[in-house]
Order: C-alpha cells, then sequence, then structure tokens
C-alpha cells in the first residue's frame, strides 16, 4: 500500500497519510483530480480551496467507509508540487470515537482518583474497579475501530489508486518518503 511506511507500529496508523510529489502547477492538478471524480463511477468528492475531500458513492457507502483528504500546494523551497494524502474514517465517525475515548478518559481519572481517596481514607476499594474497567473499554473500543478499519480496506485502497491514476494521467507521480 502506498502509505505504509518503514517506521509504523506494530498496530497500524490509525489515520494513514502519504505524500507525493508531483511536476505540475497545483491548481490545475487540483482541477484535473475534481474533473476526474466527476467522471468516476465509484468515487465522489467536493473541493474546497486547496483541498479536496474524495469518499466512496452514497450507494456503496457504510458505517466504516473512508474518506481521503487531498491537498496539493506548491513547495516554498523546492521545485515541485507536494500533494498531502490523509485517509481516515468520516467525520461523524472520528468525531464519534475521540468523544468516546475522551469520555471514558475523564470517567477513568476522575473516578480512579475519587478511589483512591476513599481508599487511603475509609478503607473502601469500592471505586478503584474504574480504573481497569476503563482500560478494558479503551482496548475494547480500539479493537472495533481496527475491525471497522479492515472492513473498508478495499474502499481505501481505491482511493489511492483513484489519486495515483487520476495525477499519473497529467504528469509523472513519485512518492516522498518522509
Amino acid at each position: 500500500m502506498a502509505f505504509n511506511r518503514l517506521n509504523h507500529s506494530i498496530l497500524g496508523e490509525i489515520r494513514p497519510r502519504f505524500k507525493l510529489k508531483i511536476n505540475y502547477d497545483p491548481e490545475k492538478a487540483m482541477e484535473h483530480v475534481a474533473n476526474k471524480l466527476i467522471d468516476d463511477e465509484f468515487v465522489t468528492g467536493e473541493r474546497e480551496g486547496h483541498h479536496l475531500f474524495v469518499k466512496s458513492k452514497k450507494k456503496d457507502q457504510h458505517y466504516w467507509s473512508p474518506e481521503m483528504t487531498v491537498r496539493i500546494e506548491e513547495e516554498e523551497y523546492d521545485d515541485y508540487t507536494t500533494v498531502s494524502c490523509l485517509i481516515g474514517p468520516q467525520q461523524t465517525v472520528w468525531t464519534l470515537f475521540v468523544f468516546m475515548y475522551a469520555m471514558i478518559f475523564l470517567a477513568s481519572t476522575f473516578g480512579g482518583i475519587f478511589g483512591l481517596v476513599k481508599w487511603m481514607n475509609y478503607d473502601d476499594m469500592s471505586w478503584l474497579w474504574v480504573i481497569p474497567a476503563g482500560i478494558i473499554l479503551t482496548a475494547s473500543i480500539f479493537v472495533v475501530s481496527k475491525l471497522g478499519q479492515k472492513k473498508g480496506r478495499d474502499e481505501m485502497l481505491y482511493l489511492v489508486s483513484f489519486i495515483y491514476h487520476a495525477l499519473d494521467e497529467i504528469t509523472e507521480v513519485h512518492r516522498i518518503d518522509d
């Protein structure tokens, strides 16, 4: 896959990203990719300024469908144009998972502190169950998110392929290794 790096973690990337370089005008490249979105039968997207949001067509989307954010801009000190791509879940899914992680962290932290205070002052250990429960819930949510990422893998590969092929029609495309 194009976004794999040699230094990625064993658990994989939550939001894979990769960079490409092309020798082409950024505005014309963005316009070309946006026009290719109209012709493609599997992907759709919208353009907002220097960003392009690419995702599967509505009829093919499911809860775990990924979307790709593409930013095409000219490098200030180099003689090429950079295409930065970030693949992640839909914004609603991403927000839901961030909210769940935050709520579990807050509940575990404050519940754990409350439990430790009660234990030290009153010898009551009943609230200390919050800490392992938070760890188990966090691990469970992480596993669910990885299963969802695996379910959307084929769509993710198609999005990457779409960007490569759309840019390859107008100029030579090279991957930038970070």
